[in-house]
């Protein structure tokens, strides 16, 4: 992407965060142009990392969901195919795929570093490698105890979220 879009097409920036604007304590590159150009390809990096994995995910589970009775009512009923798969299959699907969505969030995560190193973004990522090169365990525990902290809010964030997608996953609820 960086040969593309930086190099061939020189259209954005191969590193670096573009220009910052300081509002009060905090400065920011998101609200300038060379900012928002600077973040797309490491953003795109990230999104694309595990997109692959989820979609070939909702497809299989789509096609298996497809071929269930109650689809098959829902279109005898005369439901619009629209109805069908976002009202009807979709819903259905969205309980795995959200399962290893949150679970690949945690290797995005680890990959951020890799990002980071790339299109030499001073972060969190940078702070650990040299943390590494340096024998700081002070700040390794302290990065490793970050990360997991995130990673078990996620979890706990996709768990809450099934009762939205799902209602018939509520929590105290009775067999019958």
């Amino acid at each position: 992407m960086i040969f593309i879009f930086s190099v061939k097409l020189q259209i954005l920036p191969s590193f670096g965060r573009g220009d910052v604007v300081k509002i009060g304590f905090w400065s920011t590159g998101l609200l300038t142009t060379s900012g928002l150009k600077a973040i797309i390809l490491p953003a795109l990096t990230l999104g694309l990392f595990q997109m692959a994995l989820i979609m070939r995910l909702v497809r299989a589970d789509m096609l298996e969901v497809l071929r269930a009775d109650y689809i098959k009512f829902a279109r005898a009923r005369g439901l619009s195919n629209r109805v069908v798969y976002f009202g009807h299959a979709l819903k259905n699907t969205l309980v795995p795929v959200m399962t290893i969505a949150g679970l690949q969030l945690g290797s995005i995560v680890a990959f951020a570093i890799i990002t980071e190193t790339v299109f030499q973004w001073p972060g969190m990522g940078l702070m650990f490698l040299q943390a590494v090169q340096n024998a700081d365990i002070p700040i390794m525990a302290a990065y490793l105890l970050l990360v997991a902290l995130g990673f078990v809010t996620i979890n706990l964030l996709v768990d809450l979220l099934y009762v939205v997608v799902d209602p018939r996953i509520r929590i105290g609820a009775r067999d019958g």
